[in-house]
């Protein structure tokens, strides 16, 4: 598939199961296999500074500004029975019910230079600003890998998943912002799975709503 047909099929396709019948767990190494590659090509996407040295972690050494936490099948579901018990929090059905039906999910997170304060806070200064438009960058490259795939992606905001009992949970460091959870779908899934498209399909625009070329 070329990079133009991947841009013009990608799509917001979410997957809901049961809760507390959850979609077995039929992915193993092969798939992880697969999403190394899938990350690999992610982390092909552009950079403009560095991560701070005192951001990276002793096993997560990258000057990239991103990281990725790539839970599979099987520990999908292992977070998803800690929710249902609501451990470390409680979690709404949605996110419960995507991990019932996720392949994997992927926990992006950029990396904010240091507050005075050393805490999650972080200043809308350029440097920033550069780490997340890299951080979505590398998000987009992932969704565009999957989709040439023919996997199906969705890009969360996270929700609960964002909260630091949850990133502390999963072992995240605590200054790390989530900025999207990446859900891969199976693309075989029984009737009794709900489908859900993104909810801004229908209004993109023309491209003169949104592009205009500049005379000097």
């Amino acid at each position: 598939m070329t990079t133009e047909k991947a841009i013009q099929e990608r799509k917001t396709l979410k997957l809901r199961a049961d809760p507390f019948n959850p979609l077995p767990v039929l992915r193993g190494d092969d798939f992880k296999l697969i999403v190394e590659k899938l990350l690999m090509l992610a982390g092909k996407a552009p950079f403009h500074h560095e991560s701070h040295e005192n951001r990276r972690s002793d096993h997560l050494t990258g000057a990239e500004p991103w990281r990725f936490h790539a839970l599979d099948c099987r520990s999908c579901r292992t977070l998803l029975d800690s929710l249902n018990r609501e451990v470390p929090l409680k979690a709404p059905e949605g996110i419960r019910q995507m991990l019932a039906a996720a392949d994997a999910m992927i926990m992006t997170t950029w990396l904010p230079e240091p507050s005075r304060k050393n805490t999650r806070t972080f200043y809308p200064n350029l440097k920033n600003m550069e780490h997340i438009a890299a951080a979505g960058a590398a998000i987009q490259n992932l969704l565009l890998a999957a989709t040439s795939r023919g996997m199906n992606a969705y890009w969360s905001s996270g929700g609960v998943l964002r909260k630091p009992k949850t990133l502390r949970f999963l072992g995240i460091p605590n200054h790390e912002i989530l900025i999207g959870a990446v859900f891969l779908f199976p693309n075989e899934f029984p009737d009794s799975v709900e489908t859900k498209t993104g909810n801004n399909a229908d209004k993109r625009g023309n491209i003169e709503d949104f592009m205009q070329w500049i005379e000097v």
